[in-house]
Parts: structure tokens; sequence; C-alpha cells
């Protein structure tokens, strides 16, 4: 058996290991009329899609209450709207376990939120090195300190940052991850393209998260 090329691998979540991005902007739009009677439109959605959980419901639900009543209006309605594991998803994470790589998640959305998903789509939560969500951190991507709390973690496991990549499929996740000086993969499965990657440096590109087990084992 070949060495795998690294010993940890660092997920983002949304529309990488799961498809939300369609899902979400309905439950948002939903949530914004019933309990604020705004008119969300995909436009705007999308100018803002991807920021931190928290900043997010603030713009789109335009401050309209507080912060913890925003979030339990979205909670209400959160089953209608329930995110989709990509195919292969869970298998690529099992399988990079299996060869002892350590695996963690990084994501703009905050921790519980990601752990409910996580145990519901039947990821091997138990066996992941760290889960890290948007309300655990003051920076977020594409600021590179957002890793620092992650790689603390990962190199008290004996996991420098050369050991490790980010999986990712954002502009911000490739700008993060090339000032922090971690190596990336994009994946196309969200709102960027082979070309958008392409021409803001990535150099491993794949189209389907299932891609991701061969440039690594």
């Amino acid at each position: 058996m070949s060495k795998p090329k690294y010993k940890a691998v660092i997920f983002d979540f949304d529309d990488t290991l799961v498809e939300t991005r369609l899902i979400k902007m309905a439950h948002h739009i939903a949530v914004a009329k019933k309990f604020y009677d705004i008119n969300l439109t995909e436009e705007v959605f999308l100018e803002h899609y991807g920021k931190p959980f928290n900043t997010l419901i603030k713009t789109l639900y335009q401050d309209s209450d507080t912060l913890e009543n925003m979030i339990a209006a979205n909670v209400t309605m959160r089953n209608d709207f329930l995110k989709k594991v990509y195919p292969a998803s869970v298998d690529v994470v099992k399988t990079l376990l299996d060869h002892d790589i350590k695996i963690g998640i990084l994501s703009a959305t905050n921790r519980d939120f990601v752990m409910n998903d996580l145990n519901r789509l039947n990821f091997p939560v138990d066996r992941m090195s760290v889960v890290q969500g948007a309300d655990e951190t003051e920076v977020h991507k594409p600021d590179p300190n957002v890793f620092m709390p992650i790689l603390d973690k990962l190199k008290k496991q004996g996991i420098e940052k050369e050991d490790i990549v980010y999986v990712g499929d954002s502009l911000s996740d490739l700008k993060a991850t090339t000032a922090a000086g971690i190596d990336f993969i994009a994946v196309t499965t969200g709102l960027y393209s082979q070309e958008d990657f392409k021409n803001n440096g990535a150099e491993v590109i794949i189209k389907e998260i299932k891609e991701v087990v061969e440039k690594i084992i």
C-alpha cells in the first residue's frame, strides 16, 4: 500500500460534502417572508452566501429581530429544507479514515448545525479529529487565521501544517488556505468553475468529491 500524500484532510462542509446552496436559499427566502415579510431575492442571497451563519442571517433578515430570535425563526423551518449528502461523501471520509488519515471539518455554519447534519447523514463523527464551526472563531474565511484553532488541535496529534490539505468549493476557501500556507483541493460543486479556480491559482481541481481519494491515497 502506498503512503498517503497527507496525514490530515480538512473539509469545508456546505457544497463540498453536502448539497446546500439551493436548499438553503429556499429556506432563507421562506423564513424571511414568513417571519419578517421580507421578499428576499436570489441575487441578494447569492451576494452574501458563504458568510458566517450569524452574519448571514442578520443581513438577509435585515436585523429585524435579535440574533437569538432570528436563529430560532430559522430553526423552526429547518426540517423543511434539509441538506442532502453528495453521493460518495460518506464513503470518501470513511476511506480516508481507514487509511489512518485524520479528518476535520471547518465550516462557515455554526457548529451545532454542522454536527446535527453530520450525524443525520451518517458521517462517522466519532472518528473525526475536529469539527470547527463559524461561531467558534472571531475570524472567518478568507482570513487565514480561521485555521489557527484547527491547526493547533492537529498539531497536538502530531500533524504539522505541511501534512494537511483543505478541500473546499469557494474562492474564499482558496484564498484562506493559500495565505495560511496549506495545500488546497478545489471541488467545483459550488458557485465556482474550474476556470474560476485556475484563474485564482488553484493547482488541484476536481469535479466531484469522490475524486479526492485518488488525489491523496
